[in-house]
């Protein structure tokens, strides 16, 4: 205490300005400063001031009239009087115990005599407000907690002297050997070349070693250890399978998973691809600090590392590891807790991955232990509420350009065609067409006129045929004369539906100015509401439709599907070609919000509050290609829950597939396999306006295409005048849409004649226009590279400050905290002004000044090459966690790390180079005592492998294995499928691949995997539990597919060509121990040959040859403690 108050004081003067008037010059305050007030903040502020819930004994502490007046036992203080104040008999213990938890040192409490005799000067004239409180109090804190080895620079550390000199003058050696010799240890000799050759490759691969590759290196290793040692380092550093190994480590720090678990176990879109991502960056080498970067904003950096080869960038990927973890899906609105509880797990992974420190334990209250404060959690959490969760597209911009630019030219030749061919259209053609298909003959029922399509004839015959259309339908007016009472005449009728529709326009035009505001309209391409939102996806290139464009027909007879409004389409190209229009924050206090949209095959229309992607409220699946109005609630501004409305076809909503997609609208839920599902590529969107509103209906339709049969003043007398009017009326839209001048309401004609098959629309109409197509349909289909998406995140909207969530409370708002870093770390020196603050935060974490990155990371190299780390609480160097069993070396290390331009691969090289790592496993004598858990390294720490590299090491020895990089991951294996909770039945072998690219379900991790200790997928999970327990052995023993792959194992035995038992045990033990079995082993498996052959009932001389017998040999190895185990 007394060390840090010289260093306090100057904070604790500024802070207590606010609440005082009596200068810090008079007599005694420096001594109340000094020794006074941190010790009432730090033991008696809680009880006994503003922060307190209940002052206890109506004692106050935190103001001079306060400590002075006293409380319900009396005065307790008494200037210049020591024996009658109560508080220095309280500190004594000699009446009431204060603090309650402990008696004070004895020199406090004699600072609290000497500070009463003197007058007991205070200069905290008025009582504090609780936030001035919790501010001094954390300071408080802050001094004495940032007091730790973590938060200190890394030092520049010099390799120690050591006695044994000759064992080895590596540094990381002789930092090893300085603290043996401390404890009066030595260490062990150096492991076989055998034993060395699997060490290496077990942990650096994952994977055992080949016979072929072993008895080379023990070759070369009897000739010239070291450089053996060196070539075979490097040979295994150049591995492609180094970065599926590694890659598996850092997955479990990001709690990787490839579903959201909860009831339905929504689907992580593409996870696999963040997956195949780490192990291009751990096999290239990237830098950590720019992997950092990648992480953290990998979306938002200046120059992004771009994968020529394949023709995407690779930076936004990073950012997919805040979508992992767990996700609930519910009413985020009614439910806010959901939204804070994502955004906590995030944070949580963000700070324990790369800083290992528990932030997130600061959410509801400054942090019990370490040096991070509520504020400091809600200054991040402010950056991550700064920040959309969205599918981002990796693609290079001229990925389909070519594709692009033919469509876009085909499609402006097939709208030339059209326009040719349906100007051919004349008005009696329709006249005839209408009376004919209503009265066949005409109205005086003579024969039918000649010269008519039958086909179109009938199309016609099923349009009028419409029963009771509303007043909206084109034919309303058609069908109101035509079924009319018998004694009205065709005349009166017409004018009473003209004076209806007219009257009708007003009111509906009337009511919908005087309800409606118009909040966003993309109908003008200049308009300003485009450029505020934002648009992902090459759907979304050039996405803005002028009336009356084309939507063409993927497949089928038709060529036109739809004539499109003014707006934004995410179709405008090819339905193929998918996206996501996002727009900016709503800030509105009407009630309802109307969006005039289109869309079909699981697009999606939804607003998004508070970050959550599951949300089921405010959430329609699109299932028309007429616009069409969809109503939604917002939350209110003041909730405070940064809603924001967003447009995505399937591949872009992360509720795709949705088992719940009827709740939005669907005709069915997604209860099947992915590639099932995701087969068909087509889902499109549009959208024309937005409008906000207190009404409880959406805007009403405005006649005004309708009205247009009305505009000659000339009154029908015949249904053939009718006919005559609906004739010109459609005959203008045709010919105005094919000059490309139509207005929107002629375009609505042309549409509905399209629709319903009165225009001539199929390939066979023309034999230009069908080559056309073929065309346009062949490249959209064929030569589109489809797009490579990622669940990653992006920055859109200037960033929020946070307020403080009180006590935890979504619902309650303290004071907003500007975005920064952690305060320990310089954070209040440096506020982030860019956006979020997502980059100006990746650079505080990835700079080398940091003293937490660059240790974290040896520290988690160090626990995957040894088994434990240095610091053995790898994902918590706070005050719960462990100490550095060797600091200095930890420093040296993260020294290196830096100085080698942060390169994995040559820190991994220094260590395994070292003799450290290549000393044998066997324990010593007289170690146990002194270093029981060989924390001090005497030894090689020998320890059971991973779960995956023990289902790797078993496919490996029976030649199943598929040493395949990357691509979607494989469905595990379980006897039933649970469509609703998406667990599919997958191969019982995985088809062969590496453990990595079997898919983790959080709902229902891998049988066999989750036996050995796979991570949950939840939280980060640096250090995986490791359990000793029967399960183990019993899934050895029993497993399905530990007895699939030792049949298969046996079967190839049996295809061999080794010439008698003794030679086949060896091969055995060589493949699956990388050693030969020793004489005893091999009698012994002699031995079992033979009862086995009894056993089976197999005659001596088909020994080698039985299936079965070799079967139950192999099974026995996979048993054997050595196979699981890293030497």
């Amino acid at each position: 205490m007394r060390r840090l108050l010289p260093t306090l004081l100057p904070t604790l003067l500024v802070m207590s300005a606010a609440v005082r008037s009596v200068s810090a010059t008079e007599p005694g305050v420096d001594f109340f400063e000094r020794k006074i007030r941190p010790v009432l903040v730090e033991h008696c502020y809680e009880c006994h001031s503003a922060v307190a819930k209940q002052i206890k004994g109506k004692l106050r502490l935190d103001s001079r009239p306060g400590i002075r007046r006293g409380g319900e036992s009396g005065r307790s203080v008494v200037p210049g009087n020591p024996g009658q104040s109560l508080l220095l008999k309280a500190l004594r213990h000699e009446s009431l115990e204060m603090p309650p938890k402990g008696k004070l040192p004895a020199a406090v409490i004699e600072d609290f005599e000497t500070w009463i005799r003197q007058g007991a000067a205070d200069p905290r004239d008025r009582p504090p407000t609780a936030g001035e409180v919790e501010r001094l109090s954390w300071q408080l804190l802050l001094a004495a907690r940032k007091d730790w080895w973590s938060l200190k620079p890394v030092r520049a550390t010099t390799p120690p002297e050591v006695r044994n000199a000759d064992w080895s003058m590596q540094p990381i050696d002789r930092f090893v050997l300085a603290r043996l010799e401390d404890k009066q240890l030595q260490p062990a000799p150096q492991a076989d070349p055998r034993t060395l050759v699997r060490r290496l490759s077990l942990t650096l691969t994952g994977l055992p070693p080949r016979p072929a590759d072993v008895t080379a290196f023990v070759t070369s290793f009897e000739r010239d250890p070291e450089s053996a040692w060196v070539e075979l380092v490097d040979r295994t550093l150049a591995s492609p399978h180094f970065g599926e190994r590694w890659a598996r480590h850092w997955m479990d720090v990001v709690r990787f998973s490839e579903t959201h678990g909860n009831e339905w176990n929504y689907e992580v879109h593409y996870a696999w691809r963040y997956r195949d991502y780490l192990v291009r960056a751990f096999n290239q080498d990237v830098p950590y600090d720019q992997l950092v970067r990648e992480h953290i904003a990998g979306d938002l950096l200046e120059s992004p590392r771009i994968n020529q080869q394949g023709r995407f960038y690779e930076s936004p990927i990073g950012t997919a590891f805040y979508r992992f973890g767990e996700v609930n899906h519910d009413d985020c609105i009614a439910l806010r807790s959901i939204g804070y509880d994502i955004l906590a797990n995030q944070l949580d992974t963000l700070t324990k991955a790369f800083q290992a420190s528990t932030v997130a334990c600061a959410r509801c209250h400054d942090h019990k232990i370490d040096a991070f404060s509520t504020r400091d959690y809600h200054a991040l959490l402010g950056v991550l509420r700064s920040t959309r969760l969205v599918a981002i597209p990796l693609d290079l911009p001229d990925i389909n350009e070519r594709p692009h630019v033919t469509l876009h030219n085909l499609k402006v030749q097939i709208r030339k065609g059209l326009a040719r061919l349906w100007a051919n259209a004349d008005t009696p053609h329709l006249e005839l067409l209408m009376l004919a298909a209503e009265m066949p003959g005409g109205e005086d029922k003579t024969t039918q006129p000649k010269g008519l399509d039958a086909k179109l004839l009938a199309r016609w015959k099923t349009a009028l045929s419409v029963k009771n259309p509303p007043l909206e339908h084109p034919l309303h007016t058609w069908r109101s004369i035509v079924d009319r009472d018998e004694n009205t005449p065709i005349a009166g009728a017409w004018i009473k539906l003209s004076d209806k529709y007219l009257d009708q326009r007003r009111r509906r035009k009337r009511f919908n100015l005087q309800n409606y505001r118009t909040l966003f309209d993309f109908r003008d391409q200049d308009s300003d509401h485009i450029l505020e939102w934002t648009a992902y996806g090459e759907g979304l290139v050039d996405p803005h439709a002028n009336v009356g464009d084309l939507a063409l027909s993927g497949s089928g007879d038709s060529i036109v599907s739809h004539l499109l409004p003014a707006g934004i389409h995410s179709h405008l190209l090819t339905a193929r070609l998918g996206g996501s229009f996002r727009s900016p924050i709503l800030h509105t206090t009407r009630k309802h919000l109307s969006l005039q949209v289109l869309g079909n095959e699981r697009a999606v229309v939804r607003i998004v509050s508070n970050n959550c992607q599951l949300n089921y409220v405010n959430y329609k699946v699109l299932q028309s290609d007429t616009p069409t109005w969809i109503t939604f609630e917002p939350a209110a501004d003041n909730q405070k829950l940064r809603a924001y409305i967003e447009l995505v076809t399937k591949f872009y909503n992360p509720k795709f597939p949705d088992q719940l997609a009827t709740i939005g609208g669907a005709k069915e839920n997604d209860r099947v396999p992915w590639d099932q599902v995701a087969a068909d590529p087509r889902s499109y969107f549009g959208i024309t306006r937005v409008m906000v509103h207190d009404v409880d209906e959406a805007p009403r339709a405005e006649l005004d295409h309708l009205c247009r049969l009305f505009e000659d003043e000339q009154v029908p007398g015949t249904l053939r005048d009718v006919a005559i009017r609906y004739a010109a009326v459609i005959d203008r839209a045709v010919r105005a849409w094919a000059n490309d001048n139509a207005s929107p309401a002629q375009v609505r004609w042309v549409d509905w004649m399209i629709r319903n098959g009165l225009l001539a629309n199929s390939i066979d109409a023309d034999p230009q226009l069908a080559q056309l197509v073929k065309q346009y349909r062949t490249i959209a289909a064929e030569h589109l590279v489809p797009a490579r998406i990622i669940a990653g995140v992006e920055d859109v909207d200037d960033g929020i400050d946070q307020p403080v969530l009180v006590r935890g409370n979504p619902t309650e708002f303290g004071d907003p905290v500007p975005r920064r870093f952690l305060e320990v770390l310089g954070g209040t020196k440096q506020r982030f002004r860019h956006g979020s603050g997502r980059r100006e935060l990746a650079d505080q974490i990835a700079s080398p000044d940091n003293p937490l990155t660059a240790r974290v990371m040896v520290n988690r190299i160090w626990h995957h090459l040894f088994g434990a780390g240095l610091v053995r609480t790898v994902d918590d160097f706070g005050r719960l966690g462990e100490r550095p069993s060797h600091p200095r070396l930890l420093d040296h290390l993260a020294r290196s790390l830096v100085d080698d331009d942060w390169s994995l691969k040559r820190i991994i090289r220094r260590v395994v180079l070292s003799r450290t790592f290549r000393m044998s496993a066997r324990r010593l004598s007289g170690s146990t005592s002194i270093d029981p858990l060989n924390r001090l390294l005497r030894h090689y720490p020998a320890r059971r492998l991973d779960a995956e590299s023990i289902r790797d090491a078993v496919l490996a020895t029976s030649g199943r294995l598929d040493l395949k990089l990357g691509g979607p991951s494989i469905y595990p294996f379980r006897e039933q499928p649970n469509a609703d909770r998406r667990l599919f039945v997958g191969p019982l072998d995985g088809h062969g691949r590496r453990s990595l690219y079997i898919k983790t379900n959080l709902m229902e991790p891998t049988r066999f995997l989750s036996v050995f200790n796979t991570p949950g997928g939840k939280v980060v999970e640096g250090r995986r539990d490791f359990s000793n327990v029967p399960a183990q052995a019993l899934a050895m023993l029993n497993d399905p597919f530990v007895i699939g792959q030792a049949k298969a194992w046996g079967e190839q035995l049996v295809a061999g060509s080794h010439g008698d038992p003794s030679r086949r045990i060896d091969a055995m033990f060589q493949l699956a121990l990388s050693r030969p079995a020793s004489d005893s082993e091999r009698l012994q498996f002699e031995q079992l040959l033979d009862r086995l052959a009894i056993l089976h009932t197999v005659p001596a001389t088909d020994r080698m040859t039985s299936q079965k017998i070799w079967k139950d040999m192999a099974h026995v190895v996979f048993n054997l403690k050595e196979f699981i185990y890293l030497p």
